[in-house]
């Protein structure tokens, strides 16, 4: 009987999980390749990619909380069975998201030069920045009615469509990367440029598909309303972020130290930002991985939780982390014997692959820490806890910005120095989002109570 509904939790959370991993593989296979095609051609542009994508990321936080609130609200509402609610819910992030969308887009196109010179990017690679961002700006656009549909897709737990249109995305990208990079069919060598047009257009290919994919799958339990769409509700959306803004700016501040590496980083020479933006790139291939099972924590605790029946929620949480924990551990050992033949993979030269092995090393060590981090932040967020995880990055980024420059100068051990911190701030903050989902509440409140009563019974 225990074995059945072991076998039975396994499907539920592959059905979920499987789809988004997929997805990320060729995703992330994708973003390799697109680097090893830039890198093989032109190194420096590989600082060019470091430099963009991380404040990229970091000023498109707005959209990770509205992700992560409309998800956790779907699995709530999807779980106590108000499809009424999770449908409108859905028509007003789809406007309301679109219009900050069109917002960041102009952020990047008139402001990008000025923000990547506050981070330090300088000359021939500050032009190559800008001039990316400025190509691939233009799918921001499409990017509210994109995370609307996926999240909705993940809050009823069908993610099949969320991985169809990822791929997609992946494969169109290959394959105009490999004609506009190199110039192919007659078309001119873009080079950099080539790179860029290539992800612009195949991030506004998948956009599109997958919005039409929610608005006529015939398998969710309620139908958008196209009138509806243009007559959103400000009140429900405000619902949306007032769970997701805190998730937003956990990755506001989760990428705010990352910028401080970058301009740390660009202090050391030219090369060190790409190099980590190569080992970085390899370390995610398993991040992705277990960020499947994290992502199915997150839908199945906030199902659970929504028809309140938190011993399943807790259970579900538990059996995704151990899933996830194998995962690392393989790829740590895979990081810790291949770390030549992996850096190999993406560039010929010989100083970039010297520099990249013991950080890749040290890689293996990071994931197995930052499983726990990733995988229980999860679980938290679908309680719809995500002040919890706020507070637990302020932590980390104060952590991390504080130790990065006494580890990367005071110490001398540069890149190695930085790995470390991070290797330092998983750890810690991985074990008490660990015990957080345990205990179900503030762990430090638990704690001090348990040595309060052992005071009085001493």
């Amino acid at each position: 009987m225990k074995e059945n509904k072991n076998i039975s939790k396994l499907k539920v959370i592959l059905t979920i999980a499987l789809p988004i991993i997929i997805q990320n593989i060729v995703m992330h296979f994708q973003i390799m390749i697109d680097r090893a095609f830039l890198g093989n051609l032109e190194s420096r542009y590989l600082a060019a990619i470091g430099n963009v994508l991380i404040p990229y990321n970091a000023l498109n936080f707005f959209f990770f909380s509205a992700a992560t609130g409309l998800t956790v609200l779907v699995a709530q509402n999807y779980g106590r069975k108000d499809y009424n609610k999770v449908q409108r819910l859905g028509e007003s992030s789809f406007f309301y998201s679109t219009v900050f969308s069109i917002g960041l887009f102009l952020v990047w196109v008139l402001g990008g030069r000025w923000i990547f010179s506050l981070f330090g990017a300088e000359g021939q690679i500050l032009q190559d920045s800008v001039t990316y961002v400025r190509i691939l700006a233009v799918s921001l656009i499409f990017l509210g009615i994109e995370i609307s549909a996926a999240s909705i897709f993940q809050g009823v737990g069908i993610t099949r469509p969320i991985m169809v249109f990822g791929v997609i995305k992946s494969l169109s990208n290959l394959f105009l990367d490999w004609v506009m990079i190199y110039g192919k069919f007659g078309l001119p060598a873009l080079g950099l440029e080539g790179a860029a047009l290539a992800t612009m257009l195949s991030n506004i290919i998948a956009a599109v598909g997958i919005f039409i994919a929610v608005i006529f799958y015939s398998d969710l339990p309620f139908k958008f309303s196209k009138r509806a769409l243009l007559k959103p509700n400000w009140n429900l959306y405000k619902e949306t972020l007032n769970i997701g803004i805190p998730s937003g700016l956990e990755s506001l501040l989760w990428n705010i130290g990352q910028l401080v590496i970058v301009r740390l980083l660009n202090q050391i020479d030219g090369m060190t930002i790409g190099i980590y933006s190569l080992v970085a790139g390899i370390q995610s291939l398993a991040l992705f991985i277990y960020l499947g099972f994290a992502k199915a924590a997150m839908t199945k605790v906030g199902q659970y939780w929504g028809n309140e029946d938190f011993e399943e929620a807790r259970d579900i949480g538990f059996y995704c982390q151990r899933l996830s924990v194998v995962v690392t551990l393989i790829f740590g050992l895979i990081f810790l014997i291949f770390p030549k033949f992996l850096a190999g993979i993406f560039t010929s030269d010989l100083s970039v692959i010297a520099r990249a092995i013991p950080l890749l090393r040290l890689s293996g060590l990071h994931i197995n820490l930052q499983v726990f981090n990733v995988v229980m932040g999860h679980a938290i967020r679908g309680t719809g806890d995500t002040k919890w995880m706020l507070y637990s990055q302020i932590f980390g980024t104060i952590f991390v910005v504080s130790l990065s420059p006494i580890m990367i100068f005071g110490f001398s051990l540069g890149l190695i120095g930085m790995y470390l911190t991070l290797i330092l701030d998983e750890g810690i903050r991985g074990g008490i989002n660990l015990m957080r989902f345990y205990y179900e509440r503030n762990p430090f409140k638990v704690w001090l109570a348990l040595v309060k009563e052992n005071k009085e019974v001493a």
